[in-house]
């Protein structure tokens, strides 16, 4: 059908199977003593389906229109966050939800893919070999960072202004340039923590000491480890994981949905998930070098880098390498905008990859 024409099948096929497996791990902790509770499954699969439509459209448009309308978005964006401080919906302590009724968005996750769409068209107009360049984007980044912090979300907040860094960078910026810009973040680095709520220095300090509170604070750390680490080799089998159907493990659906996996589909499970994983990056910097332009660079860098930070830090927290902080494991975990935005970023590669062929 001409409706698929220029799909990059290899990127779309891990894509699938990482979303379809999400399904299926957020069914196996969906399994109770009484049977199974299909809200959380058919939800995920109402969202696989948008997902799917939004990422065949967004593949079938030229990125130059869409980018063309980047800066709307931005502001868009803006507006999401401000009605979140105000109006969103409190869980645990932190506003990341707007209820819809029907729906809920988290607008800090729709805000990485508009700040890549933003950086790509504001870099394609302004070369960041100028530093007052480097700086207007900073400035562009820092307010949605800002306005995702206060939430507060320390963890969506250190990825935004992580693909900022990665994108000044692969935009070209001066070495003079790059070299005063991390020697200022190392150095106003140790003031943030004066910025953080109590719970977050509580999970900092709990990273660097699991032991310190093992019943407490230290409790999701310390149950994630054991879940990744009973797992073994072959995993406990589907359906069959202790900690998450005993309910030692907290948030099974959603940030330790790794760890549920991995208990139950063992290293060989987590091996081929990550080899999943590796061929969506590596199709997007194939998008990198196969754009025609600079605008169409940035913005697959822009997802490759996306998707392998969450996928870092998620992973690394838990293993307990990184402190919890809330971030999903992407197209796995449990959540509409986190599914949708990286499908639609994804959709943006295919449409990059596509669109500079035919410019050719």
């Amino acid at each position: 059908m001409r409706f698929f024409q220029g799909i990059d099948w290899i990127l779309f096929f891990p894509m699938l199977f990482l979303t379809s497996l999400g399904i299926l791990m957020i069914y196996s902790t969906s399994i109770e003593a009484n049977g199974v509770d299909y809200t959380f499954v058919s939800r995920q699969t109402i969202y696989l389906l948008l997902g799917l439509l939004i990422f065949f459209i967004v593949s079938r448009i030229d990125y130059k229109l869409i980018s063309s309308f980047s800066y709307l978005m931005y502001a868009l964006v803006i507006a999401l966050l401000l009605t979140t401080f105000f109006y969103g919906e409190i869980t645990r302590g932190s506003r990341r939800w707007i209820d819809l009724g029907i729906i809920t968005i988290q607008a800090s996750e729709v805000a990485k893919p508009v700040i890549i769409l933003t950086l790509s068209s504001f870099f394609s107009r302004f070369s960041p070999k100028d530093l007052k360049n480097v700086i207007v984007s900073f400035l562009i980044v820092a307010v949605p960072a800002a306005l995702v912090f206060i939430q507060p979300d320390l963890g969506n907040a250190v990825i935004i202004m992580s693909l900022w860094a990665v994108l000044v960078f692969g935009a070209g910026v001066k070495i003079l340039h790059a070299a005063s810009l991390v020697f200022i973040a190392l150095v106003l680095l140790p003031l943030s923590w004066f910025f953080l709520e109590d719970y977050q220095k509580e999970r900092l300090l709990t990273f660097l000491s699991p032991e310190r509170d093992p019943h407490g604070s230290g409790y999701n750390l310390v149950q994630s480890i054991i879940a990744v680490g009973s797992g073994g080799l072959k995993g406990r089998g589907f359906g069959r994981g202790t900690q998450s159907h005993l309910n030692f493990l907290p948030e099974q659906k959603t940030d330790f949905i790794f760890a549920t996996t991995a208990e139950e589909l063992g290293f060989f499970g987590v091996s081929i998930i990550l080899g999943a994983f590796g061929f969506i990056i590596y199709r997007t910097l194939v998008a990198v070098n196969k754009a025609a332009d600079i605008q169409g660079s940035i913005i697959s860098l822009g997802v490759a880098a996306m998707i392998a930070i969450h996928l870092f830090i998620n992973i690394g927290m838990n293993i307990g390498i990184f402190p919890v902080t809330g971030i999903t494991l992407p197209l796995i975990s449990f959540g509409g905008s986190s599914l949708i935005s990286v499908m639609f970023s994804l959709g943006l590669v295919n449409s990059v990859s596509s669109f500079s062929k035919k410019s050719h």
